[in-house]
């Protein structure tokens, strides 16, 4: 009977896997907002959708579990995060691993939560990963853009996918999520992009993939005469700094360096070499022992001056990575 149940979930799943929508994304709240200047701050997070904190594996690292923690934890960390989140008081946020109730939160609703500590903000959500499926088999997973200045447009661009599929017909998808922001006084714009690269590709040729259609959109829009930063999770080491560890080669096969001969002539990283942003999910996490890197971070144009940049240590209590944030202005 058990086995039964499982085809029954299996095939409703297979049969009611969300498409992504890219293109033109709808922009939720606070219409009038003021005109951004020469400057402009950003946080970027992978929140680990509540469920990744110090506390959890996660099966696909090489951890034990699918959902480590339960509702009540979930959701005590998701409280927490969005009291940070409001904090940082920075005037564009990107998150990722993003989530709706669902299966993956043990129906705590993530987004709402978060998005209740934000005020003043428009707010822009892409689902990444979705299946229309009765309760509790239902999962909404995403990206979200939250701006407290004006945009023009958020569009989610299309990279290159995973061959296959998670399981039967349900896989997640990859875009880039580009926020067009004018510039008071001019009729160049902000050009902000959210990104959330492949993890587990083989090889990282996915994510190699992905970088190379990042930075040929990018570069199109600094040939136009814009002002470019691509945040998020890179999912690839964008600095060589080491912090002391005790992981086993094994369990770091996911981790691959950034390829720099991709990153086009006069652009950079930003980078706080202070703190890593994110931790390996093979265990709960103990200081000097889980390994921890930088793959989180900003890469911008050569006509972008970073300002400053500052990765908050949160000891991974509630993500299994760490919040970056950075103020940029124009050259």
């Amino acid at each position: 009977m058990k086995f039964i149940r499982l085809l029954i979930v299996a095939f409703t799943l297979s049969a009611c896997g969300n498409l992504p929508v890219y293109g033109e994304l709808d922009v939720l709240g606070d219409a009038a907002l003021p005109t951004a200047g020469n400057q402009i701050s950003v946080t970027t997070w992978n929140i680990g959708y509540g469920a990744l904190g110090a506390d959890a594996d996660f099966v696909a690292d090489g951890g034990k579990h699918m959902r480590a923690l339960d509702a009540g934890e979930i959701a005590q960390a998701v409280q927490a995060i969005g009291v940070e989140t409001g904090n940082f008081d920075a005037q564009f946020l990107l998150f990722q691993e993003l989530a709706n109730a669902s299966v993956l939160t043990r129906g705590v609703p993530v987004r709402t939560a978060i998005e209740g500590n934000l005020t003043g903000y428009s707010a822009v959500y892409w689902e990444d990963l979705g299946i229309n499926a009765p309760k509790p088999y239902d999962i909404s997973h995403g990206m979200g853009v939250y701006a407290r200045a004006d945009t023009d447009v958020t569009r989610a661009y299309e990279l290159p996918q995973e061959p296959g599929y998670f399981f039967l017909g349900i896989k997640r998808y990859y875009a880039a999520i580009v926020t067009e922001i004018p510039i008071r006084g001019t009729d160049r714009k902000w050009v902000l992009v959210n990104l959330h690269l492949s993890a587990f590709d083989d090889g990282a040729n996915v994510r190699r993939a992905q970088v190379e259609a990042v930075f040929e959109f990018a570069k199109s829009e600094y040939d136009k005469g814009n002002y470019v930063v691509l945040g998020g999770d890179w999912n690839m080491r964008i600095s060589d700094v080491e912090f002391p560890h005790t992981t086993a080669k094994a369990d770091l096969f996911w981790i691959y360096d950034f390829p720099q001969d991709l990153l086009p002539e006069g652009w950079r990283f930003g980078v706080d070499e202070r703190t890593p942003t994110v931790r390996t999910l093979h265990k709960p996490y103990v200081e000097g022992e889980n390994y921890t890197t930088i793959i989180d971070g900003f890469a911008y144009s050569p006509n972008v001056r970073l300002q400053r940049i500052t990765t908050t240590d949160f000891g991974f209590e509630n993500s299994d990575h760490h919040p970056v944030t950075a103020e940029f202005s124009v050259r």
